[in-house]
Protein backbone atom coordinates (compact mmCIF):
# COMPACT_ATOMS: atom_id res chain seq x y z
CA UNK A 1 0.00 0.00 0.00
CA UNK A 2 1.02 3.26 -0.90
CA UNK A 3 -0.20 6.47 0.59
CA UNK A 4 -0.05 9.59 -2.23
CA UNK A 5 -1.38 12.97 -3.21
CA UNK A 6 -2.42 13.52 -6.06
CA UNK A 7 -3.16 17.46 -7.18
CA UNK A 8 -6.56 18.77 -7.04
CA UNK A 9 -8.41 21.84 -8.24
CA UNK A 10 -5.67 25.40 -7.15
CA UNK A 11 -4.01 24.78 -4.41
CA UNK A 12 -5.70 21.66 -3.24
CA UNK A 13 -4.20 18.23 -2.76
CA UNK A 14 -6.18 14.71 -2.93
CA UNK A 15 -4.93 11.85 -0.36
CA UNK A 16 -5.09 8.36 -1.42
CA UNK A 17 -3.98 4.86 -1.17
CA UNK A 18 -2.49 2.84 -4.46
CA UNK A 19 -3.15 -0.62 -3.65
CA UNK A 20 -1.56 -2.55 -6.59
CA UNK A 21 -1.05 -6.23 -7.34
CA UNK A 22 2.73 -8.08 -7.52
CA UNK A 23 2.93 -8.93 -10.72
CA UNK A 24 1.23 -5.64 -12.21
CA UNK A 25 -2.59 -4.66 -13.03
CA UNK A 26 -4.75 -5.39 -15.84
CA UNK A 27 -7.41 -2.80 -14.90
CA UNK A 28 -7.09 0.06 -12.13
CA UNK A 29 -10.54 0.37 -9.84
CA UNK A 30 -11.06 3.80 -8.94
CA UNK A 31 -13.10 3.97 -5.78
CA UNK A 32 -15.06 7.02 -4.33
CA UNK A 33 -16.01 7.06 -1.09
CA UNK A 34 -19.31 8.57 0.13
CA UNK A 35 -21.08 11.46 1.54
CA UNK A 36 -19.10 12.14 4.85
CA UNK A 37 -17.09 9.20 4.34
CA UNK A 38 -13.49 8.88 3.65
CA UNK A 39 -11.39 6.36 1.80
CA UNK A 40 -10.41 3.80 4.27
CA UNK A 41 -14.25 3.30 4.49
CA UNK A 42 -13.85 2.68 8.15
CA UNK A 43 -11.09 0.50 7.48
CA UNK A 44 -12.55 -2.22 4.73
CA UNK A 45 -10.91 -0.43 1.99
CA UNK A 46 -8.02 -2.86 2.44
CA UNK A 47 -9.51 -6.16 2.74
CA UNK A 48 -11.43 -5.11 0.08
CA UNK A 49 -8.33 -4.07 -2.48
CA UNK A 50 -6.42 -7.40 -1.16
CA UNK A 51 -9.95 -9.53 -2.66
CA UNK A 52 -9.62 -7.04 -5.68
CA UNK A 53 -5.78 -7.57 -6.23
CA UNK A 54 -6.21 -10.89 -5.83
CA UNK A 55 -8.34 -10.68 -9.80
CA UNK A 56 -5.21 -9.22 -10.95
CA UNK A 57 -7.03 -5.85 -10.50
CA UNK A 58 -5.44 -2.38 -8.60
CA UNK A 59 -7.11 -0.15 -6.38
CA UNK A 60 -6.97 3.70 -6.09
CA UNK A 61 -9.06 5.36 -3.61
CA UNK A 62 -8.80 8.80 -2.10
CA UNK A 63 -10.78 11.77 -0.32
CA UNK A 64 -12.42 14.08 -2.02
CA UNK A 65 -11.45 17.64 -1.27
CA UNK A 66 -12.67 18.49 2.40
CA UNK A 67 -12.76 15.37 2.90
CA UNK A 68 -10.58 12.72 5.38
CA UNK A 69 -7.56 13.67 4.58
CA UNK A 70 -7.36 16.11 1.69
CA UNK A 71 -7.04 19.81 2.06
CA UNK A 72 -10.32 21.79 1.03
CA UNK A 73 -13.37 22.97 3.27
CA UNK A 74 -16.12 20.17 3.51
CA UNK A 75 -18.74 22.77 3.81
CA UNK A 76 -18.43 24.25 0.12
CA UNK A 77 -18.86 20.41 -1.41
CA UNK A 78 -20.55 20.14 -4.48
CA UNK A 79 -21.32 17.61 -6.83
CA UNK A 80 -19.06 19.78 -9.83
CA UNK A 81 -16.35 20.00 -7.06
CA UNK A 82 -16.40 16.01 -6.28
CA UNK A 83 -16.26 15.40 -9.92
CA UNK A 84 -13.43 17.85 -11.19
CA UNK A 85 -11.48 15.79 -7.92
CA UNK A 86 -12.64 12.46 -9.41
CA UNK A 87 -11.76 13.70 -12.72
CA UNK A 88 -8.37 14.64 -11.96
CA UNK A 89 -7.94 11.04 -10.11
CA UNK A 90 -9.07 9.71 -13.66
CA UNK A 91 -6.08 11.69 -15.21
CA UNK A 92 -3.45 10.65 -12.56
CA UNK A 93 -4.44 7.04 -12.92
CA UNK A 94 -3.87 6.76 -17.21
CA UNK A 95 -0.96 9.15 -16.76
CA UNK A 96 0.38 6.61 -14.24
CA UNK A 97 -0.37 3.33 -15.10
CA UNK A 98 -1.90 3.25 -18.73
CA UNK A 99 -4.40 0.98 -17.87
CA UNK A 100 -8.19 0.70 -18.56
CA UNK A 101 -10.18 2.16 -15.26
CA UNK A 102 -13.16 1.05 -13.68
CA UNK A 103 -14.84 3.31 -11.31
CA UNK A 104 -16.48 2.00 -8.30
CA UNK A 105 -19.15 4.70 -5.86
CA UNK A 106 -20.43 4.38 -2.61
CA UNK A 107 -23.30 5.98 -1.80
CA UNK A 108 -23.13 10.10 -3.19
CA UNK A 109 -19.45 9.20 -4.47
CA UNK A 110 -21.30 6.97 -6.78
CA UNK A 111 -23.69 10.20 -7.68
CA UNK A 112 -20.44 11.33 -8.48
CA UNK A 113 -19.08 8.46 -10.88
CA UNK A 114 -22.57 8.78 -12.31
CA UNK A 115 -21.45 12.17 -13.27
CA UNK A 116 -18.40 11.55 -15.13
CA UNK A 117 -20.57 9.73 -18.19
CA UNK A 118 -21.97 13.13 -19.13
CA UNK A 119 -18.74 13.26 -21.10
CA UNK A 120 -18.45 9.88 -22.69
CA UNK A 121 -14.75 8.77 -21.67
CA UNK A 122 -13.11 5.65 -23.12
CA UNK A 123 -10.13 5.05 -20.58
CA UNK A 124 -13.61 3.85 -17.95
CA UNK A 125 -13.99 0.61 -19.01
CA UNK A 126 -17.10 -0.08 -16.27
CA UNK A 127 -18.98 1.63 -13.69
CA UNK A 128 -19.95 -0.02 -10.38
CA UNK A 129 -22.88 1.76 -8.01
CA UNK A 130 -23.31 1.08 -4.30
CA UNK A 131 -26.48 2.71 -2.58
CA UNK A 132 -26.07 5.79 -4.83
CA UNK A 133 -28.63 8.22 -4.70
CA UNK A 134 -29.92 9.55 -8.45
CA UNK A 135 -32.41 11.58 -7.04
CA UNK A 136 -30.45 13.85 -4.90
CA UNK A 137 -33.18 16.77 -3.94
CA UNK A 138 -34.99 13.68 -2.37
CA UNK A 139 -32.25 11.85 -0.82
CA UNK A 140 -30.73 15.08 0.68
CA UNK A 141 -34.20 16.26 1.74
CA UNK A 142 -33.74 13.03 4.42
CA UNK A 143 -30.24 13.94 5.08
CA UNK A 144 -30.58 17.32 6.23
CA UNK A 145 -33.45 18.36 8.42
CA UNK A 146 -32.94 21.86 7.86
CA UNK A 147 -33.22 21.21 3.56
CA UNK A 148 -35.05 23.96 2.67
CA UNK A 149 -33.50 26.66 4.61
CA UNK A 150 -29.84 24.93 2.81
CA UNK A 151 -32.31 25.49 -0.42
CA UNK A 152 -33.17 28.85 0.07
CA UNK A 153 -29.62 30.22 0.14
CA UNK A 154 -28.58 29.81 3.96
CA UNK A 155 -25.93 27.74 5.42
CA UNK A 156 -26.76 25.52 8.11
CA UNK A 157 -24.99 23.07 10.68
CA UNK A 158 -25.86 19.52 10.85
CA UNK A 159 -25.42 16.77 13.25
CA UNK A 160 -24.75 13.30 12.75
CA UNK A 161 -23.00 9.90 14.49
CA UNK A 162 -19.51 11.59 13.71
CA UNK A 163 -20.68 15.24 15.22
CA UNK A 164 -21.62 18.54 13.93
CA UNK A 165 -20.73 19.53 10.03
CA UNK A 166 -21.84 22.75 8.40
CA UNK A 167 -23.12 23.15 5.06
CA UNK A 168 -23.40 25.53 2.41
CA UNK A 169 -26.08 26.44 -0.04
CA UNK A 170 -24.28 25.70 -2.93
CA UNK A 171 -25.12 22.03 -2.63
CA UNK A 172 -28.36 22.14 -3.55
CA UNK A 173 -27.98 25.09 -5.63
CA UNK A 174 -25.31 22.81 -7.72
CA UNK A 175 -27.95 19.77 -8.25
CA UNK A 176 -29.61 22.04 -11.15
CA UNK A 177 -26.84 21.81 -12.95
CA UNK A 178 -26.86 17.91 -13.41
CA UNK A 179 -29.31 15.71 -15.22
CA UNK A 180 -28.90 11.98 -13.43
CA UNK A 181 -30.92 10.13 -15.95
CA UNK A 182 -29.03 11.79 -18.66
CA UNK A 183 -26.10 10.62 -17.32
CA UNK A 184 -27.38 7.11 -16.83
CA UNK A 185 -28.57 7.17 -20.32
CA UNK A 186 -25.09 7.92 -21.63
CA UNK A 187 -23.76 5.21 -20.41
CA UNK A 188 -24.48 3.00 -23.31
CA UNK A 189 -21.10 0.92 -24.41
CA UNK A 190 -19.53 0.75 -20.65
CA UNK A 191 -21.00 -2.68 -18.62
CA UNK A 192 -22.80 -1.21 -15.23
CA UNK A 193 -23.35 -2.91 -11.64
CA UNK A 194 -25.72 -1.72 -9.41
CA UNK A 195 -26.36 -2.80 -5.73
CA UNK A 196 -28.66 -1.77 -3.25
CA UNK A 197 -30.33 -2.62 -0.33
CA UNK A 198 -34.27 -2.38 0.68
CA UNK A 199 -33.50 -1.57 4.02
CA UNK A 200 -31.42 1.61 2.81
CA UNK A 201 -32.47 4.23 5.20
CA UNK A 202 -30.47 7.02 3.53
CA UNK A 203 -30.71 6.30 -0.15
CA UNK A 204 -34.37 4.73 -1.05
CA UNK A 205 -33.80 1.36 -3.14
CA UNK A 206 -36.01 3.31 -5.92
CA UNK A 207 -33.10 5.03 -6.93
CA UNK A 208 -31.03 1.84 -8.12
CA UNK A 209 -34.29 1.07 -10.07
CA UNK A 210 -34.03 4.22 -11.67
CA UNK A 211 -30.57 3.76 -12.20
CA UNK A 212 -31.15 0.37 -13.80
CA UNK A 213 -34.01 1.39 -16.19
CA UNK A 214 -32.08 4.14 -17.84
CA UNK A 215 -28.43 2.13 -18.20
CA UNK A 216 -28.07 0.20 -21.59
CA UNK A 217 -25.99 -2.72 -20.28
CA UNK A 218 -26.85 -2.47 -16.17
CA UNK A 219 -26.59 -5.66 -13.97
CA UNK A 220 -28.70 -4.68 -10.49
CA UNK A 221 -28.87 -6.42 -7.21
CA UNK A 222 -31.33 -5.26 -4.80
CA UNK A 223 -30.18 -7.34 -1.28
CA UNK A 224 -32.83 -7.99 1.10
CA UNK A 225 -32.75 -6.88 4.62
CA UNK A 226 -29.29 -4.33 3.63
CA UNK A 227 -29.22 -1.21 5.05
CA UNK A 228 -27.44 1.93 3.39
CA UNK A 229 -23.85 0.53 4.57
CA UNK A 230 -24.65 -2.91 4.29
CA UNK A 231 -23.76 -3.30 7.69
CA UNK A 232 -24.54 -7.52 8.02
CA UNK A 233 -24.27 -7.39 4.16
CA UNK A 234 -20.83 -6.05 3.57
CA UNK A 235 -19.44 -9.55 2.74
CA UNK A 236 -22.35 -10.38 -0.14
CA UNK A 237 -21.66 -6.81 -1.92
CA UNK A 238 -18.17 -7.84 -2.00
CA UNK A 239 -18.80 -11.44 -3.54
CA UNK A 240 -21.35 -10.01 -5.82
CA UNK A 241 -19.07 -7.28 -6.90
CA UNK A 242 -16.10 -9.74 -7.76
CA UNK A 243 -17.92 -12.02 -9.55
CA UNK A 244 -19.21 -9.67 -11.44
CA UNK A 245 -15.26 -7.74 -12.48
CA UNK A 246 -14.16 -11.32 -12.73
CA UNK A 247 -16.97 -12.24 -15.27
CA UNK A 248 -17.06 -8.96 -16.89
CA UNK A 249 -13.61 -8.47 -17.16
CA UNK A 250 -11.11 -11.10 -16.44
CA UNK A 251 -12.91 -13.92 -18.25
CA UNK A 252 -14.02 -11.98 -21.33
CA UNK A 253 -10.32 -10.66 -22.17
CA UNK A 254 -11.01 -10.75 -26.04
CA UNK A 255 -14.60 -9.13 -25.57
CA UNK A 256 -13.76 -6.39 -28.27
CA UNK A 257 -16.22 -4.24 -26.27
CA UNK A 258 -13.91 -3.56 -23.87
CA UNK A 259 -10.63 -0.96 -24.52
CA UNK A 260 -7.22 -2.74 -24.07
CA UNK A 261 -4.16 -0.16 -24.15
Amino acid sequence: MNGISIPGRGQEKLAAYELMPGNGCGYVLIVCHGFRGAKENGGRIFDWAQRVNQLGLGVLAFDFAGSGASSGDFAAITLTQQLHDLLQVIDYADRRYHKPIILLGRSFGGSTVLATAGKPDDRVAGYIFWSTPVKLNETFAGIANQFDQLGSGAAIEVKDERGCFKLKSNLIEDFANHDMINYAKKMVSQPVLIIHGTADEVVAPDNAVCLYQNCRQAELHIIAGADHRFSKSVMEREDITLRWLKKTFIDNQCNSDIKHY
